[in-house]
């Protein structure tokens, strides 16, 4: 029997600690979210509501997109068709490519073999630039022991020839070789090269003359240009030495300087060198032909 003074006895509920509370309300959350992603698992609705809609018109609108099917049903063997065949038509160009600049580099070589009047005729007939004539005197000039050097000039005439009308340059060449006098009077448009024989074996004579003397300035100039450019003592001072005409020293000096740095840094580039040479040609070239007056 219990005294008045005591209390009556109550059960107190078992308190937990608000992290406990906590780590109970999160575990469903926790343990969907660490289902790995393969795994068979799907998540509730009421947790990831968007990312089922989002996955679900992704999944839509990938099904509908339309997918290209080749007509024969087989898109494996129309890829590898389609690919042999552009394959093909690359290698083809390239070789067209590869054949036309070879025979621009035989147009230089037959060329090279005619006359400097023949050459003059050609370029008038072909509608050539003043670089192939050039080009071609150069190339004239050089020894037979200058192997290497005549192959890059002839490059470099077969690029800048690379142009030119194929079958006009074939008639041209074959016509100056076999002598046909009518077959060139036919390319030019004209029935006679002149109307009197006597004025054009005169006017013939006197072109030859002048050539003559072209090409003796030319010759001059070219032993100049060699022998400054490998800095051979003896020409130095046969050029330097020349009192009786006034000419820049000093411009000549840088003409040989660049030749000499584009031959050092581009020996192999026929083209660039040419183009370094011309300017240094044109003056010496000059230069001889004022001794001469």
């Amino acid at each position: 029997m219990l005294s008045i003074h005591q209390k009556p006895c109550s059960i107190r509920p078992t308190l937990f600690p608000k992290s406990m509370a906590h780590a109970s309300l999160a575990a469903p959350l926790r343990r969907c979210c660490s289902q790995h992603p393969f795994s068979s698992f799907k998540p509730r609705h009421f947790l990831f509501p968007f990312s089922l809609a989002s996955s679900h018109n992704l999944s839509q609108a990938r099904a509908l997109r339309p997918v290209s099917i080749p007509p024969d049903g087989d898109g494996s063997d129309w890829e590898e068709e389609r690919l042999s065949a552009s394959r093909l038509a690359d290698r083809k160009s390239r070789n067209e490519l590869k054949r036309e600049a070879k025979r621009a580099v035989q147009w230089g070589v037959e060329l090279s073999k005619f006359s400097i009047p023949q050459i003059k005729r050609a370029m008038k007939i072909a509608s050539l630039e003043v670089e192939v004539y050039e080009a071609l005197m150069l190339v004239k000039r050089l020894g037979p022991d200058v192997r290497e050097g005549k192959r890059r000039q002839f490059n470099y005439i077969g690029s800048l020839l690379r142009n030119a009308e194929p079958d006009l340059m074939d008639a041209l060449i074959k016509a100056y070789k076999d002598g046909d006098t009518s077959r060139l009077l036919s390319l030019t448009g004209t029935n006679s090269w002149s109307t009197e024989g006597e004025e054009v074996e005169e006017v013939e004579e006197v072109e030859e003359a002048s050539d003559e003397v072209v090409e003796e300035h030319v010759e001059v100039a070219t032993r100049w240009l060699e022998g400054l450019v490998c800095k051979d003592p003896s020409i130095t001072k046969e050029v330097y030495a020349i009192h009786n005409i006034e000419f820049d020293r000093q411009e000549l000096r840088r003409l040989v300087k660049k030749v000499q740095s584009v031959q050092e840094g581009q020996g192999d580039d026929a083209a660039a060198l040419d183009r370094a040479k011309r300017p240094l040609m044109r003056f010496l070239r000059t230069l001889a032909k004022r001794i001469d007056e």
